[in-house]
This record gives C-alpha cells, sequence and structure tokens, in this order.
C-alpha cells in the first residue's frame, strides 16, 4: 500500500511540473521546454497506467 501512495504522490509532482511548464510556454518559446514537457507527460502517463493497474 505505501508504495502505491508513492507512485499517486509522485504522479501528483508530475503534474504540478508539467502544469507550471506550460505556463512558462506561454511566454518561452525555447525547444528544451517542448522537451521537457514532452518527457515529463510520458512519465506521467507511465505512472497512470501503473496506478490504474494496482486499482484493477
Amino acid at each position: 500500500m505505501k508504495a502505491f501512495k508513492e507512485l499517486i504522490k509522485k504522479h501528483k509532482k508530475i503534474e504540478l511540473q508539467i502544469n507550471h511548464l506550460t505556463k512558462l510556454r506561454l511566454n518561452d518559446r525555447a525547444f528544451s521546454s517542448w522537451e521537457k514537457l514532452r518527457t515529463l507527460k510520458k512519465e506521467k502517463l507511465k505512472l497512470k497506467e501503473i496506478v490504474s493497474s494496482f486499482k484493477r
């Protein structure tokens, strides 16, 4: 159960980082921010799949 809660916390932290980066993207159009955003979204999806498999 502890691992499940840690995964949920990690998912929430990544979600906050994504929101922060998207707000920065409004003013900054550098390629590096796109790259960071893309990798964070991929990590978020992987964690979401793991969390959903725990719930089943």
